[in-house]
């Protein structure tokens, strides 16, 4: 290894003090004991003048060498060890000028070149070696001229040759001391910027790139600190915190505008938060926060309302005014539950946030565990579930009431687990939508459906329902016409019902796949209209062929409004250029109703329950004589 020049050397003078250190304190350590040592010596050798003169040198070399040595425990700076090096070098030559003064032999003189030797080796420096070893000659140089002079160049000739040897061994040995004082300056600034960078790599690996929070992994690092302070008494909450119409911003505004406002929304709960709650970002537009010290779920609840309220303020993001709202749900934390369990309660309350009107906290109670329960036991059934086998259908006639014949039949998916027993519809659909699970059934009901088509004699049409994940997945809608196709069916035999909201989560792309399906041949119908926007424009640019009239409007037919507002929506209808079908007729009073408002089709019990795929035929047979006995009828009295 190569010294670098000084003027590009790092300073490594306190490595060097640090490799000396050691060296030197079991130096002093030695020389202390030493003169401690010869001063009980000199007892027995001198006396008078010169014992007092000879033992209060060695004993007070004694002493200081001890108070250095001790004094060596703690690290000392460069300097402070070149000092100290010094004087107790001054003392040790002192000691021997001393005891040549009082008594001086030749042999003695063998302790000036042994100074030498041990000077250039304890020397911190070369600079301090040279003038050690400087002194020492003078020293001798001294005692030479005033006791025997006839000595002085044979001995400066020994002098001149260990001074020599000394220097050499000085630098040999300052050399290979600076060398590995300079590795390990090296090493310690390269473990020094390992630190760095690991501890930089760790925040990066435990930060959201986009808004600088703590990210997912840290927010699970905290949540199980958060457990162990719950267990040891302490009240912590877990509030999930999810933007609604987040997406709608992207769509209309572009995702640059929709970055800045996860940034600015961000900041907003970093400042609402402050210490006492920890903020992380789980991606997307979703936020975790880990709610401290907060016993009552009022005073936890009151908390979020804050939070959505300052969040709910204008935001001024590049010249544009943009407001947005937030859903919460909380769930106290209990060390006993597990993580996943916490979690899943917690966006269970999320959701039923959502559901039930957006921008509102939910806290989870009781009476929220018991549906979450039920809500997971479907949904570990779904996701073992054989659809294929495990789904039946059931289909329900949709009749015109201008043709006075039954022209469609909407398929229904009825599920019979043979994990947990029969389940509603409206439950194990929608936790399908929400586990993501929905296109498997939908794919299973289109299958029966096409072998039902196939195996009637006369093929009755069907309608099948898609939902929101359905009709936005390209994916899905490719398999759908995939199983069409493969079918040879004609595909005005299938029907797709959609609804208003499950559009509205991106209207580009559903209005896309809707055409696709239009486009092969597939009718369309909107079903519960009436409840979502129901805006017209948008409707006019869909390629739909039906509008089917939510049942909920025919529950109160005595209100006089009732009759006034389903004149509305037919009316609509009718605008539009499409047919229009009433759901929910299930007596003689709803029918008259319907067909007052103008509706031109109707679909409930009153025309027919649901039915198995081998009822239906039949069905139809017995519903037809009917139809021609009435018609009969009409003639003769005519």
């Amino acid at each position: 290894m190569t010294i670098a020049p000084p003027s590009l050397r790092p300073d490594i003078t306190p490595i060097v003090a640090t490799i000396y250190r050691p060296m030197i304190r079991g130096y002093f350590g030695v020389a202390a004991v030493y003169y401690a040592v010869l001063t009980l010596m000199h007892f027995g050798v001198h006396s008078g003048s010169a014992l007092l003169a000879i033992v209060t040198a060695s004993s007070i070399a004694s002493a200081v060498l001890a108070f250095f040595w001790y004094g060596l425990r703690k690290p000392d700076t460069f300097a402070d060890l070149h000092i100290i090096t010094t004087i107790a070098n001054m003392f040790m030559l002192a000691n021997v000028m001393i005891a040549m003064e009082i008594k001086f032999a030749q042999t003695d003189l063998v302790y000036f070149v042994i100074m030498v030797m041990v000077f250039a080796l304890a020397c911190t420096s070369i600079k301090q070696a040279l003038v050690s070893i400087a002194a020492v000659i003078a020293g001798l140089f001294y005692t030479l001229v005033h006791n025997a002079p006839e000595l002085l160049f044979n001995y400066a000739f020994v002098t001149s040759a260990a001074a020599m040897t000394a220097i050499a061994i000085t630098i040999f040995l300052r050399r290979t001391i600076a060398r590995t004082a300079l590795a390990r300056h090296e090493a310690e600034n390269r473990l020094e910027r390992a630190e760095m960078l690991s501890e930089e790599m760790r925040y990066l690996s435990l930060s959201d790139s986009l808004t600088g929070l703590p990210n997912r992994r840290a927010f699970f690092e905290a949540f199980q600190l958060s457990k162990r302070e719950e267990g040891a008494g302490f009240a912590n909450w877990l509030v999930l915190l999810d933007l609604d119409g987040f997406k709608a911003v992207n769509d209309g505004y572009g995702h640059l505008i929709g970055d800045e406002l996860l940034k600015e929304v961000a900041v907003r709960m970093q400042d609402y938060c402050g210490s006492k709650a920890h903020l992380s970002r789980m991606g997307g537009d979703e936020f975790n926060i880990i709610l401290s010290n907060s016993a009552e779920p009022c005073v936890v609840e009151a908390w979020c309302r804050g939070l959505l309220e300052y969040i709910g303020r204008v935001y001024l993001i590049e010249d544009r005014l943009v407001q947005i709202s937030a859903s919460i749900g909380c769930h106290r934390i209990d060390p006993a539950v597990s993580d996943a369990q916490l979690v899943r309660d917690a966006d269970f309350a999320l959701l039923h946030a959502k559901k039930h009107g957006k921008n509102r906290v939910v806290v989870f109670c009781e009476e929220h565990a018991a549906v979450a329960a039920e809500r997971f036991r479907i949904e570990q059934a779904l996701r073992v579930a054989d659809f294929d086998t495990e789904i039946e259908l059931l289909f329900q006639p949709q009749f015109d009431l201008g043709e006075n014949r039954i022209v469609r039949a909407e398929a229904l998916a009825r599920w019979n687990s043979p994990v947990i027993g029969e389940i509603l519809p409206a439950w194990f659909i929608a936790v399908a939508e929400e586990s993501g699970l929905i296109a498997n059934i939908t794919l299973a009901v289109l299958k029966q459906a096409i072998a039902a088509l196939k195996r009637w004699h006369e093929p009755v049409p069907l309608s099948i329902n898609l939902s929101g994940q359905d009709l936005l997945s390209d994916q899905i809608i490719s398999q759908i016409i995939a199983q069409v196709k493969a079918s040879g069916l004609d595909p005005a035999l299938l029907e797709f019902e959609v609804t208003e909201t499950a559009m509205m989560a991106d209207t580009h792309k559903a209005s896309s796949n809707m055409l696709r399906l239009a486009a092969l041949g597939h009718p369309l119908a909107l079903d519960d209209f009436g409840t979502g926007y129901s805006n017209f424009s948008y409707l006019r640019s869909l390629p739909i062929s039906k509008l089917k009239v939510d049942r909920s409007f025919l529950n109160d037919v005595a209100n006089p409004m009732t009759e006034k507002f389903l004149q509305s929506l037919v009316g609509m209808a009718k605008t539009l250029g499409v047919d229009c079908l009433l759901e929910g007729v299930e007596d003689e009073l709803q029918l008259i109703i319907a067909k007052r408002v103008g509706a031109h089709m109707v679909q409930g019990y009153l025309f027919g329950i649901p039915m198995t795929a081998t009822e239906l035929p039949a069905y139809l047979v017995q519903r037809d004589g009917r139809v021609e006995e009435s018609v009969e009828r009409d003639a003769i009295n005519r």
